[in-house]
């Protein structure tokens, strides 16, 4: 399964006979945005209809574009697949799928952590992706193999990785599989993956 694809497969599907497909998206970089501490690279921004959402990435995008971009994208590089991750955020965001378009004020990070150590508690974790302040305050917890592992953690670099949806068609009945931040919020959405951004905004 590849996770992208199927996103966008369902965004499709979602916007069909709608006309909301050929709608103009802007794709840029918000220099001043203050990311959710599990993240770490550029932000990201797509904007549609008056909303806009995040993705963070190393690879980020500025352009003008229209949601149909995606249907037949090869979607092959990490630059494209974070693009179309965004504009996924965004779509989610303006039909009120998904509440978490923005991260959280940069004040709720303490409060975040704390409520997140007893929601992962003692598990052993496997982390795909780079999530900074796992690493940093969970270390102990993490192994190399999701065999051995209580919980699949998935951050937003991480859900663009080709591989993460065989990952999760292969652990999804065996593991508790958890997307983080508000990069994956649209994706988690649509693929119901449990998902935490307690304080993640929506505007």
């Amino acid at each position: 399964m590849d996770l992208i694809r199927d996103s966008v497969l369902k965004i499709r599907e979602l916007l069909e006979h709608g006309g909301c497909g050929e709608g103009d998206v802007l794709l840029d970089v918000n220099p001043k945005a203050v990311n959710c501490q599990f993240e770490k690279g550029a932000c990201m921004t797509a904007s549609f209809g008056g909303r806009t959402a995040d993705f963070v990435t190393f690879d980020p995008i500025r352009a003008r574009t229209r949601i149909s971009f995606m249907y037949d994208a090869p979607l092959d590089t990490p630059a494209t697949r974070g693009a179309a991750s965004a504009i996924i955020n965004v779509v989610t965001g303006f039909f009120c799928l998904s509440r978490v378009l923005h991260a959280c004020p940069e004040s709720s990070h303490a409060a975040c952590l704390a409520e997140f150590r007893p929601y992962i508690g003692n598990r052993r974790v496997y982390v795909v992706g780079e999530i900074p302040a796992f690493g940093d305050h969970f270390r102990g917890q993490i192994v190399p193999d999701p065999e051995h592992a209580d919980i699949i953690l998935i951050g937003g670099d991480g859900m663009v990785i080709s591989g993460t949806g065989n990952l999760i068609e292969r652990y999804r009945e065996k593991k508790r599989i958890v997307g983080i931040g508000p990069s994956v919020a649209g994706i988690c959405r649509i693929h119901q993956i449990e998902h935490w951004c307690p304080y993640g905004r929506s505007s």
